[in-house]
């Protein structure tokens, strides 16, 4: 491990919550656990400071981020959120909220109308106290990505109570653990494109029950509603091993065992078993890809969810839950893997929801049986089980015409997880409402392609690991939203505060349907006066995507670990614009960023 400067100071949380105020406090989601301290165990850490009793250091990792100095959170995530978020007046403890007037931090936020103060007060001295509780913080400085990981790793395999899955992705990364970690927020509703954050973006996206008045809701999210695993099991990351599960279901021939040591031997931990190995797993999912796979499991997961909307619990529905203690999770694993092959090996769509829905009533009571308890699931059972529940479940698709881009599945939580976030200022996102000017009739905006170009370069230059996205048929205004609703008579449906509007009334106005359509901007970015590895790359990733009915279109810039030009001009995005810079401006760029 790459040696690096370490030092340990103590610092007050009034010091601490100032550099979360300017945006320095940073969380990599590559490894970071979920926010999922309950009201309890936040009350109970307040407590600490009002009695001065110790609490385990805070680990950051000093780094720099276009010049700017950041502080990684490496060890520390939950603490400091239940601190900053006490005093931010987001839960009392022992029924009195935090003076803001305390610190000058919260008091500008208190002027400014950001923060509202909460009654009743907890006395002045009692809030300063807190306020001026000393935490130890570790700084690990001129740290490299590499023993980040690593360091990460060794902290949370040791002695800290963790459930087998946490201990088994700590520190581990690799293109098995990016699908199943980026799969299971979208489908909890925690997703984000960006894999860092702020520490003041990543609470809003935190796991609670209702006694806390903002993040997710716990019982709300897919897996508790419709009663495949518990809420405590969501919050000990098995959501994510019921993910890795139908991961590896949909990618390995034939269907593997599902037990703790198969999971353990895919993440490249040791085991005296014969089982996939990690290079098998990568291998398998290199032949799908990393974002398609991702995307086909959150597909299928919307698929079930859609069909049961307004219907009740998908566990209730399919089987006779009272019989089923710990939940319907290997129920629904055989599910799955069934509605996985019929949609994307076999090419079939569904008839409808109903059909989905009527042939899922009382699934597991008509003779079939399936193991329960808490050994492992063996192949050999799945090679009997899954062809007899997929012959069941064939009945409600059919095999439609020649696949067309618009018969897509639904993909709206992928759509959420994209614009979940800081998206309208972040320099790695940009959202255009179309391909049409907004006149009156209107006409193909001939700009919106070297537009698109020039932010896809600007994303590709912002540093040596970007990787950005653009989304075509969003608009970040309601009026733009009521414009196409005049000219094309489309209604949009706002997601995280964005008008989603669609695309394929536009494309249809110029003539096109969305294979044509497709196919015309897929040549035009080949032949982009830029990088050809580039080009070549971007076009890969330029594709249409449903969102309730609507056809988006999405392109994934990233870096190629070098600079670019287009049409020999330089470009780099600065905040949410692209900025072209001149040679010398652009040198200094590099330098800080390559």
């Amino acid at each position: 491990m790459q040696s690096s400067e370490l030092s340990v100071q103590g610092q007050n949380l009034i010091q601490l919550y100032n550099q979360y105020c300017k945006n320095k406090l940073i969380v990599d989601r590559r490894y970071q656990r979920k926010l999922v301290w309950t009201r309890d165990e936040k009350e109970k850490l307040i407590d600490s400071a009002v009695n001065r009793l110790p609490i385990p250091l805070i680990l950051l990792a000093q780094r720099k981020k276009s010049g700017v100095e950041i502080y990684e959170l490496i060890d520390g995530l939950q603490r400091l959120e239940a601190f900053f978020s006490f005093m931010e007046n987001k839960y009392p403890y022992k029924g009195e909220y935090f003076d803001l007037a305390t610190t000058g931090d919260t008091l500008d936020k208190l002027h400014s109308g950001e923060l509202e103060q909460k009654q009743p007060i907890m006395p002045r001295e009692a809030s300063l106290e807190i306020a001026n509780y000393q935490i130890p913080v570790s700084v690990y400085r001129d740290a490299a990505t590499s023993s980040i990981d690593e360091v990460f790793r060794r902290i949370n395999s040791g002695g800290r109570r963790l459930s087998l899955h946490e201990i088994r992705q700590a520190g581990v990364t690799g293109p098995l653990v990016d699908v199943v970690r980026r799969a299971s927020a979208t489908i909890r509703g925690d997703g984000t494109f960006t894999e860092s954050l702020t520490l003041g973006e990543m609470e809003k996206l935190s796991i609670s029950r209702k006694d806390l008045e903002y993040g997710l809701d716990l019982d709300r999210i897919f897996w508790t509603r419709h009663d495949i695993i518990g809420a405590e099991d969501i919050r000990s990351s098995g959501d994510e091993e019921v993910v890795l599960d139908l991961i590896l279901d949909a990618v390995l021939d034939p269907w593997p065992t599902s037990g703790w040591q198969n999971r353990d031997v895919a993440y490249g931990l040791p085991r005296r078993i014969k089982s996939a190995s990690p290079a098998e797993v990568e291998a398998a999912i290199n032949a799908v890809g990393v974002e398609n796979l991702q995307q086909r499991i959150v597909a299928i997961v919307e698929l079930i969810d859609d069909a049961m909307r307004d219907h009740g619990s998908l566990g209730r529905h399919m089987v006779h839950l009272e019989t089923y203690e710990k939940g319907t999770q290997r129920q629904f694993q055989a599910i799955f893997a069934s509605f996985y092959e019929l949609v994307f090996v076999d090419g079939l769509q569904p008839l409808s929801m109903e059909a989905i829905r009527d042939v899922l009533d009382n699934f597991w009571g008509g003779g079939l049986s399936i193991p329960t308890g808490g050994s492992a699931w063996g192949k050999a059972g799945k090679a009997t089980l899954y062809p007899e529940v997929k012959r069941r479940l064939r009945k409600s698709f059919f095999k439609p015409e020649p696949k067309s881009a618009a018969k897509q599945l639904n993909s709206r939580l992928l759509i959420e997880s994209y614009l979940q976030g800081p998206v309208n200022e972040a320099p790695l996102a940009e959202l255009k409402q179309g391909f049409c000017e907004l006149s009156n009739p209107p006409v193909e905006n001939v700009g919106l392609f070297d537009e698109v170009m020039q932010a896809a370069v600007g994303m590709a230059n912002w540093g040596r690991d970007a990787s950005g996205f653009i989304l075509i048929g969003v608009a970040d205004k309601t009026s733009a939203a009521a414009r196409l609703e005049d000219l094309f008579g489309v209604s949009s449906i706002e997601i995280q505060g964005k008008q989603v509007v669609g695309t394929q009334e536009q494309i249809a106005h110029l003539g096109h349907d969305v294979d044509s359509w497709w196919l015309k901007w897929q040549n035009k970015i080949r032949s982009a006066p830029v990088d050809s590895d580039f080009s070549t790359a971007l076009a890969h990733t330029f594709s249409p995507i449903v969102c309730d009915g609507r056809v988006l279109w999405v392109m994934k810039p990233r870096s190629l670990g070098k600079p670019i030009t287009y049409g020999g001009r330089f470009f780099v995005r600065v905040g949410a614009s692209t900025h072209e810079m001149g040679a010398d401006e652009f040198l200094t760029h590099i330098a800080l960023n390559f």
